[in-house]
C-alpha cells in the first residue's frame, strides 16, 4: 500500500500535508514530479531542503489545475460504476464513461480560499480512448478525486484537501470511497476488484480519520436515459 507519513516528529499535523496530498493526487505513479512540486514550499518554508529542481508557487498551482483535468476524470468514473453496481447494473468502465461523458462539461472545481479563481478550469478529456487512460493512470487515487467531486456536488466546503482545517474530513470522505471501490468487480482480466485497499495510495495522520458512511445515489431519470438510449442503439444495429 503506498503511503504518505503527513505527521511531524512531535505526533502532530505537518503544515505542508494539504501540498503533499494535492501532489500525489496529480502524480500517483511518478515520485520525482511529486519532489519538483514540492521542492519551492519546503524551500521556502525552511521544513526541508527540495530533492529537486524545485517548482514555483504559482507553477504548483498550475500544475494542480493542468492534472486536475485528467485526474478528476478518474473520480467521476468511479462514482458512476458505484451507482450502476448499486442500481444493480454492470459496473462497467464503458457504462460509467456514457454517464461521465455527459456531465463534463458541468465539473468545475469548487471555489475555496485556497484555490486561487485563476485556476477555475474545467474537466477534460472526453474520449473514450483518453478517460480509460485517465483511469487507469490516476486509479490508485480516484477515491480521493471520487470524494473532492462529491464534495462539490454537495456544496460542502469542508470535503476539500487544500488546508490542514479541511484536510481530516476530505481524507475520511475518501478512504469511506475507497471501502465501497473495493467491492466493486473489474472486468480486466489482471483484477478481481476495481481497487483494493493494498494498491490504493493512503495516509497516516496524527489520528485516524473518522469513520463516513456513505449511501450511494440511485441512479437519476437523466443517467437512466443515456443507458437506455445506448441499448436502444444495440438493439438497431
Amino acid at each position: 500500500m503506498p503511503r504518505f507519513d503527513l505527521r511531524q516528529n512531535d505526533g502532530t499535523l505537518d503544515p505542508l500535508a494539504p501540498f503533499k496530498v494535492l501532489a500525489v493526487m496529480c502524480h500517483p505513479k511518478n515520485r520525482i514530479q511529486r519532489e519538483k512540486m514540492l521542492g519551492n514550499i519546503e524551500k521556502e518554508t525552511g521544513v526541508s531542503r527540495p530533492r529537486r529542481q524545485p517548482m514555483t508557487g504559482e507553477a504548483f498551482m498550475q500544475e494542480v489545475g493542468r492534472t486536475s483535468r485528467r485526474a478528476a476524470v478518474s473520480g467521476g468514473l468511479l462514482l458512476a460504476m458505484l451507482q450502476l453496481h448499486h442500481s444493480g447494473r454492470r459496473p462497467s468502465l464503458n457504462q460509467a464513461i456514457l454517464l461521465v461523458s455527459a456531465l463534463l462539461p458541468e465539473w468545475k472545481q469548487p471555489q475555496s480560499p485556497y484555490w486561487s479563481r485563476i485556476y477555475h478550469y474545467e474537466h477534460r478529456p472526453h474520449s473514450k480512448t483518453n478517460m480509460l487512460r485517465a483511469y487507469n493512470e490516476f486509479r490508485r487515487v480516484a477515491h480521493f478525486w471520487g470524494a473532492l467531486l462529491h464534495g462539490q456536488q454537495d456544496n460542502r466546503q469542508d470535503i476539500w484537501p487544500g488546508s490542514p482545517e479541511t484536510l481530516p474530513t476530505f481524507l475520511s470522505y475518501a478512504d469511506a470511497f475507497l471501502r465501497m471501490a473495493a467491492t466493486l468487480p473489474s472486468f480486466a482480466r489482471d483484477r478481481r476488484v476495481a481497487i483494493t485497499g493494498s494498491e490504493a495510495w493512503s495516509f497516516t495522520l496524527p489520528e485516524p480519520v473518522a469513520t463516513v458512511n456513505l449511501e450511494v445515489m440511485p441512479l437519476n431519470e437523466e443517467q437512466l436515459a443515456i443507458l437506455n438510449e445506448q441499448q436502444n442503439d444495440k438493439a438497431l444495429t
